[in-house]
């Protein structure tokens, strides 16, 4: 499934990848539920450091973050 936003990817990422809630996601991507909830609603564009940990902690595609093409995980 191809998703339009990238907080509804983001969003994905912690469902089926991290499985895990807000707030456990948030605080292992250095950031508060608060804005992950904003950034997942598309209230707010997400950080480059944000995309930086989501990459590095999770082993997502920035690519598929950035764009939905292509695979999720590396």
């Amino acid at each position: 499934m191809k998703l339009k936003t990238i907080g509804g990817r983001i969003r994905m990422v912690r469902i089926r990848i991290a499985k895990q809630s807000q707030e456990s996601f948030a605080a292992s991507v250095c950031m508060t539920q608060s804005n992950l909830s904003m950034i997942e609603q598309c209230h707010y564009l997400p950080s480059i450091m944000l995309l930086y940990w989501i990459h590095t902690v999770w082993h997502i595609n920035i690519n598929w973050l950035l764009t939905g093409e292509g695979e999720m995980v590396m």
